[in-house]
């Protein structure tokens, strides 16, 4: 165990924070996770109904854990995997269950069982961790505890030495640490906190994503069967609105709705009758809430969930004359925060926890070595999903204006990807493998695409037409202000 005699402070008990402290402590640290909010009931559903977590607002949204993340567990940390699974979580094969046209077409390759998500609500995904995190004596978590700065030697750079924690009741300590890893999420006030103890500025680069989202949980009823996949989609973009379903454990599941900032009168989505509606009117959903079949989720703590701010930001710690501070780790969200209806947050979070640990390992330990390799890592295995978060919702933005690409290439792109991609994958083996890698966050979607392979097969399917389209291709989303009107939105002024 490397890290043996080290002391770690951790700021936040999310994904990240929880993941970070786990995986330091089984290398020998001693770690304090500090966190704001109380701590988790005893069971998951009174979690799911109670538990406040005013510092990750997202905990009651809808989740999906992509294959990257289940395969970070299957290969380095197994016994986090059996404990979801074990608390209920599923594995999403869709390898075993393609679209209509590749039934019986798909030959198994290697690298399918990496193609498998997790299917859980993310108050129990937190919940487990918790509960496992608890039995290692070697993390202690303070809940109620508010980190309000760093502490830190006037080095050059600084280099932190610990932080000042508001215990409650103007309880006030200073606690040192070897290093210290901030994990507070997409809301760090870390650049303030940097500034105060005399750093350069944070490299930042941020954008809004330009949309708002709303969930709404539900549950089966005993003894009914879970909707089978047909022609229409659980998951879609209709460019002014975009939907998907996402299982979860105990026959409970979730749909999101999002919508573009530039669509307001879709705010409406947040009463529960307009929501529902909206869902009944979507053909890949109205038969999972069918009275008969599913009925809204009693223990949710608000009928519709709705989230806003949301936004792709960049943060590093390194410039052009080297690190900006010692000894200070920024891991998750803090650091790399991207649209969350691209489902990466978890994967990243954990995936990022898991390279401080690499960096620490291949520095000795040393934080100031080890910080500089961190960078280097999550600029080559997180950078490029920030940009890919940012590129799609630029082009959102655009499509839900109703503007057409402005440059020549850009219409070119735009036609091999909804007129290629989105049927070539329904219907080719090559493509729908690398739709696959992509949404699990194994590869980009340039890296997926525009593979020679993957682009020759998508011409082809071009090339036939469009009664070949139809006839594999998803429904046309149907006209907005129609669609709208029928069920009982207004048009615009």
């Amino acid at each position: 165990m490397f890290l043996s005699g080290y002391r770690v402070g951790v700021i936040g008990a999310g994904v990240a924070g929880l993941a970070c402290a786990y995986m330091l402590a089984r290398e020998g640290a001693e770690v304090v996770v500090f966190e704001r909010d109380p701590p988790p009931p005893e069971d998951p559903e009174l979690a799911f109904s109670s538990w406040k977590r005013l510092g990750a607002s997202q905990v009651r949204h809808s989740h999906v854990f992509l294959g990257r993340l289940r395969v970070l567990l299957r290969d380095h940390y197994p016994e986090l995997l059996q404990e979801l699974l074990r608390a209920g979580f599923r594995e999403m094969r869709p390898i075993d269950n393609p679209p209509p046209a590749l039934r019986g077409r798909l030959e198994p390759e290697p690298g399918d069982d990496d193609l498998v998500a997790l299917a859980g609500r993310r108050v129990t995904f937190e919940w487990v961790l918790r509960r496992v995190i608890g039995e290692n004596p070697r993390v202690q978590i303070e809940t109620d505890s508010k980190v309000l700065g760093l502490l830190a030697v006037p080095t050059v750079p600084p280099q932190v030495c610990g932080v000042l924690v508001d215990r409650g009741r103007s309880r006030e300590a200073a606690i040192r640490f070897h290093f210290v890893v901030d994990a507070s999420g997409r809301h760090s006030t870390i650049p303030r906190w940097l500034q105060k103890i005399g750093c350069r500025p944070v490299v930042e680069q941020q954008e809004e994503s330009g949309i708002v989202y709303y969930t709404r949980f539900y549950r089966r009823r005993a003894g009914s069967e879970e909707p089978k996949p047909g022609q229409d989609p659980w998951v879609a973009d209709w460019d002014w609105l975009k939907f998907a379903l996402f299982p979860a454990e105990g026959g409970v599941f979730s749909i999101t709705l999002a919508v573009p900032l530039v669509e307001p009168r879709l705010k409406i989505l947040s009463r529960a009758a307009v929501f529902d509606r909206i869902v009944r009117a979507i053909p890949g959903l109205r038969d999972w809430v069918d009275p008969d079949v599913a009925e809204p989720y009693a223990a949710a703590p608000r009928e519709v969930e709705a989230m806003g701010g949301l936004m792709n930001r960049r943060r590093r710690f390194v410039d052009a004359d080297g690190l900006i501070v010692s000894r200070l780790f920024v891991i998750g969200d803090a650091a790399y925060c991207t649209n969350p209806l691209y489902g990466r947050g978890c994967a990243q979070a954990f995936l990022h926890a898991h390279l401080l640990l690499e960096a620490l390992r291949e520095a000795g330990g040393d934080p100031q070595v080890a910080a500089t390799q961190l960078d280097e890592l999550a600029q080559q295995q997180l950078s490029p999903f920030y940009r890919a978060s940012v590129v799609a919702d630029r082009d959102a933005v655009r499509r839900a204006l109703g503007k057409p690409p402005v440059r020549f290439l850009d219409r070119v792109q735009e036609g091999f990807f909804r007129d290629g991609v989105a049927v070539a994958m329904r219907t080719d083996p090559v493509v729908y493998r690398a739709f696959l890698r992509m949404i699990n966050m194994f590869e980009t979607p340039e890296q997926a695409f525009l593979q020679p392979e993957v682009v020759a097969r998508t011409l082809w399917v071009m090339s036939q037409g469009e009664a070949f389209r139809r006839r594999h291709g998803w429904r046309p989303p149907p006209a907005r202000d129609r669609y709208l009107m029928e069920i009982g939105i207004p048009s615009r002024e």
